[in-house]
């Protein structure tokens, strides 16, 4: 009997989940988007959406994070029948932004003195 790809298991795990573990992944990766972009910000990096960039060049980051992850969260759970089938999708591109704050912290690093 073949045994799966690794990869393929963790795929069908996720596929078995309720749409309230993905609301709390959902919730997970926004926050940590937030602190990666705080931390981007601390090391020089801009801020990639230009809305919110113009919106933080007037008002602390961190207030405008706050603001609008609480709003998406708050929305998203409002809406969370509605937005159910889409979940495992959107928590899949802040899984992405994500990992694109990672790899710019990484290229941050290394021209950041101290």
């Amino acid at each position: 009997r073949r045994r799966c790809p690794a990869w393929f298991e963790v795929c069908a795990g996720a596929a078995e989940m309720t749409t309230h573990a993905w609301f709390a992944a959902f919730v997970v990766v926004n926050i940590l988007d937030a602190a990666l972009t705080l931390y981007a910000l601390k090391l020089g990096g801009s801020e990639g959406n230009p809305l919110l960039g113009a919106l933080m060049r007037r008002v602390h980051p961190a207030l405008v994070l706050a603001a609008t992850k609480g709003a998406y969260i708050v929305l998203v759970g409002a809406w969370l029948p509605a937005v159910a089938p889409w979940l495992p999708w959107m928590t899949a591109f802040f899984v992405a932004v994500c990992a694109w704050n990672a790899v710019q912290i990484g290229k941050l690093k290394k021209t950041t003195p101290g």
